[in-house]
């Protein structure tokens, strides 16, 4: 961030003023700063490293997220509803087509000699 000129001229008023009141302190205030004010406090966060450990950082949080979505067991899905009049959907059992004829005697017991 840049200072305007008249921000840059009380800044200079102050640190003139610091060197003849205490000299001692404004010597080791100087050994902090660096001649470019708008200069990184740590020039090592500028290079490539910081990006590797981001783009790390997200690689495992990706691969965590697929292997989640993949080995969570998925949920049934419910199955397509039957045509109309089938067995199905009435849970009846289907006749049998032999005993479909006679309706008044058993499948085990001979018909009658009168009936037809």
């Amino acid at each position: 961030m840049s200072l305007r000129e008249h921000e840059r001229r009380i800044l200079e008023e102050i640190e003139r003023q610091l060197s003849e009141e205490e000299p001692d302190l404004a010597g080791r205030l100087e050994s902090f700063g660096s001649g470019d004010p708008d200069a990184p406090a740590d020039p090592g966060l500028t290079g490539w490293k910081p990006w590797v450990a981001c783009g790390l950082i997200a690689a495992v949080t990706a691969g965590l997220l697929v292997m989640l979505f993949v080995l969570t067991p998925s949920t049934p899905q419910p199955s397509p509803p039957a045509p109309a009049g089938t067995s199905e959907t009435t849970n009846d059992p289907v006749p049998d087509p032999d005993t479909t004829g006679s309706t008044d005697t058993a499948p085990d017991q001979p018909a009658p000699a009168g009936t037809p």
